[in-house]
C-alpha cells in the first residue's frame, strides 16, 4: 500500500510540475539573438513608430505573462480578402479565432475573458469613433516570446486575413497583471491535491477491507 501511495503523489507532483512548465513558470526573457531574429521577420509588418514601441516591449521582456486586452467592432458585412469570402463577420472571426486559440493553448496561452457589449460606451475621452464596440476579449500570453512568435508565423498571417475581413475596428493593448483574483496555478494545484487525496483514500480503504477479510 505504501508503494502505491508514494506513486500516487509522485504522479500528482509530476503532473503539476508539467502544468507549471506549460503555464510559463520557468519561462525566461527573450535573448538578444531572439529579438534580432524576430526583428528581421516582423519589422515590415508595423508602421515605423509602432515597431519602435514593439522593439522596446521585446527588449524589456521579464519572462512573465502578458494580458492582451482587445476591444472589437465587427463589420456589418465581412470584407473579401485575397479571395477569401465569408457569410458573416462572425464566421470570419471564428475562422481566425479557431486557429489562434489552438495555436496559443499549445504554448501555454489562452483566453481568460470574452464578453459581448451591452450598450455603446457611455464614457469616451480623447477618442473619435470609439463609442460602438461588439465585444471585448482578454487573452493571457505565457510570454512576450509567444506573442511575437505567433505574429511572425507565416501561417498566422494567412488567418490574420480573416480578422481583417471580420473587424471594422479594434484596439489591442498588452498589459501586465498587477492584481488577479483567479490564479490558475493555485486552482490546478488544489484540484490535483483533491484528486490525489481521493485516490489515496480509495487505496487505504481497499487495503483495509482486504485486511479485514483476511
Amino acid at each position: 500500500m505504501k508503494t502505491k501511495l508514494v506513486l500516487v503523489w509522485l504522479c500528482t507532483v509530476l503532473i503539476y510540475v508539467l502544468f507549471l512548465a506549460w503555464n510559463g513558470l520557468f519561462t525566461s526573457p527573450l535573448t538578444e539573438q531572439e529579438i534580432e531574429k524576430y526583428a528581421e521577420v516582423s519589422k515590415d509588418d508595423y508602421p515605423e513608430d509602432a515597431w519602435e514601441e514593439m522593439l522596446s516591449f521585446l527588449k524589456e521582456d521579464d519572462g512573465k505573462p502578458v494580458i492582451m486586452v482587445n476591444a472589437i467592432k465587427l463589420r456589418d458585412t465581412p470584407n473579401a480578402v485575397n479571395g477569401k469570402t465569408f457569410n458573416s463577420s462572425e464566421e470570419a472571426l471564428e475562422d481566425y479565432s479557431s486557429f489562434v486559440t489552438s495555436y496559443l493553448i499549445k504554448r501555454g496561452s489562452y483566453p481568460i475573458f470574452i464578453g459581448t457589449s451591452l450598450i455603446n460606451s457611455p464614457e469616451v475621452w480623447g477618442l473619435e469613433n470609439a463609442e460602438e464596440w461588439t465585444s471585448v476579449a482578454m487573452v493571457r500570453y505565457k510570454s512576450r516570446r509567444v506573442m511575437i512568435e505567433m505574429s511572425s508565423d507565416p501561417v498566422f498571417q494567412k488567418f490574420h486575413e480573416s480578422k481583417v475581413a471580420a473587424m471594422e475596428k479594434t484596439i489591442a493593448i498588452p498589459v501586465s497583471s498587477n492584481i488577479h483574483l483567479v490564479n490558475l496555478d493555485l486552482f490546478v494545484g488544489l484540484f490535483l491535491t483533491v484528486i490525489g487525496l481521493f485516490i489515496s483514500l480509495f487505496i487505504i480503504r481497499k487495503n483495509t477491507a482486504a485486511l479485514e477479510i483476511e
